[in-house]
């Protein structure tokens, strides 16, 4: 039987987060907004100034234009995809809701290109895609939120940091391309797309605290 990443990422997150429960507390729910998507997450404290925490996110859009990358005049689908799974630990070195976070991501962020455009110049159909990284990217941040420990009732979140990730791009040949056509565009996507190697994460969003 073969596991979905998902669903490997949920078992991740579902297995690390009962450490919380060693505070006694029932921990803190959440839900956020951010540049990985609409988020679903739990956090539990692990002592006094620790506690871990874990995200669902998603988000999928599409939409029909003509893009740069591709020559003027082109007429491409573009779909962006989000998917992934992140488990941090925080710390609340203050003794307040600001926190210093770090750990992991699972990242299976894409974008897929499809339609009629130009690659190396030639004029061809379009088959490309962007998967931001290969598997773990790590993630350190700063944020706010009530100690899952002591909280109770409604509150909020806010998270800002660094996602560092690994893009990979790739198009996919066609008839009227020779291989170096291919090369040199796959090229150009990426040196594009690696300017996205440092990504900034920012998400918002409400809690409740049991």
């Amino acid at each position: 039987m073969t596991i979905s990443p998902k669903k490997s990422w949920l078992a991740l997150i579902v297995a690390a987060l009962p450490l919380g429960a060693v505070a006694g507390d029932m921990g803190t729910v959440f839900t956020q907004v951010g540049t990985n998507g609409v988020g679903l997450g739990y956090a539990a404290s692990v002592d006094e100034d620790w506690a871990v925490r874990g995200v669902l996110s998603g988000y999928n859009q599409a939409f029909t234009g003509d893009i740069g990358d591709f020559g003027p005049g082109s007429n491409l689908n573009v779909k962006l995809d989000l998917s992934s799974a992140q488990i941090v630990a925080d710390w609340y070195p203050m003794g307040d809701g600001f926190r210093v976070s770090g750990g992991a991501v699972f990242n299976n962020n894409k974008i897929s290109i499809s339609g009629v455009g130009q690659v190396d110049g030639v004029a061809t159909t379009v088959n490309a895609e962007v998967k931001m990284s290969d598997g773990v990217s790590p993630y350190l941040g700063v944020g706010y939120s009530s100690k899952p420990k002591y909280a109770k009732g409604f509150g909020v979140t806010f998270d800002l940091g660094v996602m560092f990730q690994n893009p990979k791009a790739t198009i996919v040949q066609q008839a009227n391309l020779t291989a170096t056509n291919v090369a040199n565009e796959t090229a150009e996507l990426q040196n594009a797309m690696n300017k996205l190697k440092n990504m900034p994460v920012f998400a918002v969003g409400i809690s409740y605290s049991f």
